[in-house]
């Protein structure tokens, strides 16, 4: 059974189909693959981020899922940088580096979906003032943002 509403699915589903402009791979990564829980993991945290990725990937064919396991494909998490999890690599035409860490609910999850716009744009929407200052820094900046649920 699907998470998103058909109301919030044919919202997306069309501003997929207008704004996604070059293809998107959601590269989530699991604890574990196959039913097996590991010791601390939030199952319920991670099945619920699975379902709704794959509630996105099923809106547009454009936007396509691969799922992992840091406890079996140790060396695929490494090469994406990833340290905890649940987490998904956003990757468009290249791998800029967008990570999301948890669970897209609620307010995160609108974040997500704009996060999967400007990926497959290839840019982000910022003023001119900001694309100079981040040009200005003397190399790459590493970004995080923590939301809580209140």
């Amino acid at each position: 059974m699907p998470l998103l509403n058909e109301q919030d699915a044919a919202f997306l589903r069309k501003r997929f189909a207008e704004e996604l402009e070059h293809p998107v791979r959601l590269v989530f990564f699991a604890p574990s693959v196959g039913g097996i829980a590991l010791p601390g993991e939030d199952v319920e945290m991670v099945e619920y981020t699975r379902r709704i990725l794959k509630d996105v990937t099923g809106l547009s064919d454009r936007v396509t899922l691969e799922e992992h396991s840091v406890a079996s494909e140790p060396e695929v998490a490494a090469a994406y940088g990833i340290a905890r999890t649940p987490a998904t690599a956003v990757v468009g035409a290249e791998d800029y580096g967008v990570r999301f860490y948890g669970m897209p609910a609620g307010y995160e999850f609108a974040t997500l979906i704009e996060v999967i716009l400007d990926v497959s744009r290839g840019r982000a929407p910022v003023s001119a003032e900001t694309a100079a200052a981040l040009a200005a820094l003397p190399g790459d900046a590493h970004l995080q943002v923590f939301v809580t649920p209140t």
